[in-house]
């Protein structure tokens, strides 16, 4: 019964030489063989579980590749989106100039950052006023803004 086993479990597993060594070794009795099996089969689903997570990670990487193409895609087709992808190069390039380094978190302490952007915002008010004076005075003078 046993060498039956012994065919069967190479038929289904396709290894007779890893088959034959591992069962002659190591079972003796058919319960030990069935156990031996069951193993098999499990450290087999396993492998399968584990192939299967994979190819789902793979997808899941594949997919998000192609959302930023054509976000990448977007971004290049748009004038606006373009303009800003320039100011932000150049804002860099005149913080290296003036600091010698890009922005670090670790430049500044948070309060620091938040009166920083308080600043900076404070300045972005008083630009925004200005334009908007002007372009109260332009239709003021009957002229088109839009």
């Amino acid at each position: 019964m046993l060498e039956q086993m012994k065919i069967w479990l190479v038929s289904k597993f396709g290894n007779k030489k890893s088959i034959n060594r591992r069962l002659s070794s190591q079972v003796t009795t058919e319960g030990e063989a069935i156990a031996d099996y069951k193993a098999m089969l499990l450290n087999r689903e396993y492998k399968i579980a584990e192939l299967e997570g994979e190819i789902a990670c793979l997808k899941i990487a594949k997919a998000i590749g192609e959302v930023r193409i054509e976000a990448y895609e977007a971004q290049q087709s748009n004038a606006i989106l373009i303009d800003i992808q320039q100011l932000f190069m150049n804002q860099t390039k005149k913080g290296i100039r003036k600091y010698g380094e890009t922005v670090r978190a670790e430049n500044l302490t948070p309060v620091e950052w938040c009166q920083h952007a308080l600043e900076e915002h404070a300045d972005s008010m008083v630009y925004l006023m200005a334009l908007k004076k002007s372009l109260e005075e332009s239709e003021t003078n009957g002229l088109e803004t839009s």
